[in-house]
């Protein structure tokens, strides 16, 4: 999975500086190759790009999409890109999970904190069992929003010593470590 390249947040990288990176990658490798649209980057990629990314670059076929209305940005890529989209992918931490499976996605990046949760979603989604994983989904989601709106990376971490798999929920820096009151006073009852 490569972001494509950008420079602060300041200097960006046009289209056909992109088009040329991602070529040379895809010549120098012989695996699959997946894009992530990442907002941090701060390089819009519009479906119509990726598309033309994954029909002109033989190993780009793998797209992970962490942007906003990623549902609608889906729908169109996979219509835009045909048989060259392989694996349109949610990539915003299972808030979106199940609109982004109805658009077509056919995996996801979730948070690392709870994938117990997240395979009951999935395999009842694959299984064809919508309204079960939609269920599912609204069981799990005051987790999912608590690691992406309160804690960030630092939930996982906080949920395996809770749990007892790790003895310290020290996250490395930059990450600052959740406030003290944090995991006290939001963390859902799951």
């Amino acid at each position: 999975m490569i972001m494509p390249p950008y420079h602060c947040a300041t200097i960006r990288v046009g289209e056909r500086g992109i088009h040329e990176f991602y070529a040379t990658v895809s010549d120098a490798i012989d695996i699959p190759i997946m894009i992530q649209d990442a907002p941090v980057a701060g390089t819009p990629l519009s479906a119509l790009f990726l598309a033309k990314l994954a029909r002109e670059i033989e190993h780009v076929s793998y797209f992970k999409l962490e942007t906003a209305q990623a549902a609608s940005e889906l729908r169109e890529l996979i219509e835009l890109g045909g048989d060259a989209i392989v694996g349109p992918w949610d990539g915003e931490e299972a808030i979106t999970l199940i609109p982004d499976f109805d658009a077509g996605a056919t995996g996801a990046m979730t948070g690392g904190g709870y994938p117990d949760g997240i395979r009951k979603i999935v395999d009842s989604y694959a299984a064809g069992n919508v309204d079960e994983a939609a269920e599912l989904c609204q069981q799990w989601l005051p987790l999912i929003n608590y690691e992406n709106r309160q804690c960030g990376l630092a939930a996982c971490k906080t949920l395996m010593k809770e749990g007892g798999a790790i003895r310290s929920d020290a996250v490395r820096h930059p990450l600052m470590p959740m406030h003290p009151t944090v995991p006290s006073t939001t963390k859902p009852d799951m």
